[in-house]
C-alpha cells in the first residue's frame, strides 16, 4: 500500500507497502472492529474492473472504525473470478492504494486490513479525477466502483459545495471509458445531506446502487451485495436496491432489526447499537470531571437537544469492571451529572435532563481488553420522552 501526493499516480507503484499515518491518533489508538464473516457469492463475473474507494478522511473520524469494519466486509465479499481489481483509501492529500492487478483475496485482504486513519479534507472530486480515471480509462466491460464514506465531500481545504463538482468528475471517469462505469455508494454516519450525495453519485448511471453502511451488517446482506455489484446472475436496478433496504425508522443509520435504542433524535450521534453514546469524552482516572479539551465533541449533542426543545433526556453513566461495584457505581453517577452540568452551561434546560448511574453493569463489550474498557467507559442519552 503507498501514500503519495495526489499529483502523482499510484497506480504506477507495483509493490504493496503497509503504511501506517496515525499522527495525532498515536497517543489514542483508534479501536479495532472486527468485520463480518462472509462467504463469497459464486457465479458470473459480470464485471471486468472492480475499484473500492474508502473515505479515510477527518469528517469519518468518529466513524472509523465501522468505516473500516465495512470495508473490509466488503472487499471479504468480493467473488472469486478473473477481473481487475484494485483499491484507494484517501484523507486530504494522503492517498493509500494498490495497484490496478488480477483479482487477488490475500493482498485485497491485507490492505483493507492496513488501513490507517489518513485525516485531512474530503476530496472526493480529486479521487474521481487523478486517481480513478487513471485506473479505468483505458479498460472495456462494465467497472464497478465501490465508495464507502459518509458522504460529506470538501474541497482540499475543507470547504464544502463541491457536490456538483463531483458528480462532473464521476461522469468524466465514465466518458474516458470505453464500456460502463457503475457507482455502488454506501454511506457510513447518519448526516442527512452526505446520504443524499451518495443517492445522487449512485444515480450518475442506472446501474449503480446506494446503501448505508447499517444495512450491510449481516453476512446474508453482504452477499447480497456483492452478487448485485459484481455477478451477472445478481445485477438489478438501483430503484430495486433502494427499495429492498431494509427501514430505519428514527434515522440514525442502524436498520431497525439491529437498533437497540429505536427512537434517537435525528442527527443524534449513534453507535454500533444505534445508542445515542457520547463519544470523544474523556473522564480522569478515577474522577468524574470532564478532561479539558474533550468537551468539544459535546457541542453537537447539545445542537440536537436545543432543536428537539419538547424532549425529556436520562443521562446514563457506565463504567468498566475494574475496581469495587459500590465505587464503580458512584464514579458512573458523578460521570452523569458532569454531562448533565456541561449541557445546563451550555444551555439545556436542566428540567429536562435526569442522571442515572448504572456502574460496571450492561458493558457493550467485554471487559479483557484495554480498548473494550474504554467502550464500557461511555455515557449514553437515553429519550425519556
Amino acid at each position: 500500500m503507498n501514500t503519495t501526493n495526489p499529483m502523482r499516480r499510484p497506480w504506477q507503484v507495483g509493490a504493496l507497502v503497509a503504511t501506517v499515518l496515525l499522527g495525532a491518533c498515536a497517543k489514542n489508538p483508534i479501536p479495532y472492529k472486527q468485520p463480518i464473516d462472509v462467504t463469497p457469492p459464486s457465479g458470473e463475473i459480470a464485471v471486468s474492473q472492480a475499484v473500492t474507494i474508502f473515505d479515510a478522511s477527518g469528517s469519518h473520524a468518529e466513524l472509523f472504525p465501522d468505516g473500516k469494519a465495512t470495508f473490509e466486509s466488503v472487499v471479504a465479499s468480493m467473488p472469486d473470478g478473473t477481473y481487475e481489481a484494485a483499491q484507494i483509501q484517501f484523507g486530504g492529500a494522503d492517498r493509500a492504494s494498490t495497484g490496478l492487478a488480477g483479482f487477488d483475496r490475500g493482498s485485497l485482504a491485507t490492505a483493507a486490513r492496513n488501513a490507517a486513519f489518513l485525516e485531512g479534507s474530503s476530496p472526493l472530486y480529486s479521487i474521481f479525477e487523478e486517481d480513478l480515471v487513471e485506473v479505468i480509462r483505458d479498460g472495456s466491460g462494465r467497472a464497478a466502483v465501490v465508495v464507502i464514506s459518509d458522504g460529506l465531500a470538501t474541497d482540499y481545504a475543507g470547504r464544502g459545495g463541491v457536490q456538483e463538482r463531483t458528480l462532473l468528475a464521476a461522469r468524466e471517469v465514465m466518458e474516458a471509458r470505453g464500456g460502463e462505469v457503475c457507482f455502488h455508494t454506501v454511506q457510513s454516519g447518519t448526516v442527512d445531506e452526505g446520504g443524499a450525495f451518495l443517492r445522487e453519485l449512485s444515480e450518475v448511471t442506472d446501474c449503480g446502487s446506494f446503501r448505508t453502511a447499517s444495512s450491510l451488517g449481516s453476512a446474508a446482506a453482504l452477499e447480497e451485495f456483492s452478487r448485485t455489484v459484481y455477478l451477472s446472475d445478481g445485477s438489478m436496478m438501483q430503484e430495486t436496491v433502494v427499495a429492498l433496504e431494509i427501514p430505519d425508522t428514527d434515522g440514525d443509520g442502524i436498520v431497525d432489526p439491529d437498533d437497540a435504542c429505536p427512537n434517537t433524535l435525528r442527527r443524534a450521534r449513534v453507535d454500533g447499537r444505534g445508542c445515542w453514546t457520547l463519544r470523544g469524552l474523556r473522564f480522569a482516572v478515577n474522577g468524574a470531571a470532564i478532561e479539558s479539551g474533550f468537551e468539544a465533541g459535546l457541542r453537537e449533542d447539545v445542537d440536537v437537544l436545543q432543536a428537539n426543545e419538547d424532549v425529556r433526556i436520562r443521562i446514563d453513566g457506565y463504567t468498566d469492571s475494574d475496581g469495587a461495584a459500590a465505587y464503580n457505581q458512584s464514579l458512573s453517577e458523578r460521570r452523569a451529572q458532569s454531562v448533565r452540568d456541561y449541557l445546563v452551561a451550555a444551555g439545556v434546560s436542566g428540567d429536562r435532563l435526569t442522571i442515572k448511574g448504572f456502574g460496571e453493569s450492561n458493558p457493550i463489550a467485554p471487559n479483557d481488553s484495554a480498548s473494550n474498557k474504554r467502550l464500557n467507559r461511555r455515557v449514553e442519552l437515553t429519550i425519556v420522552d
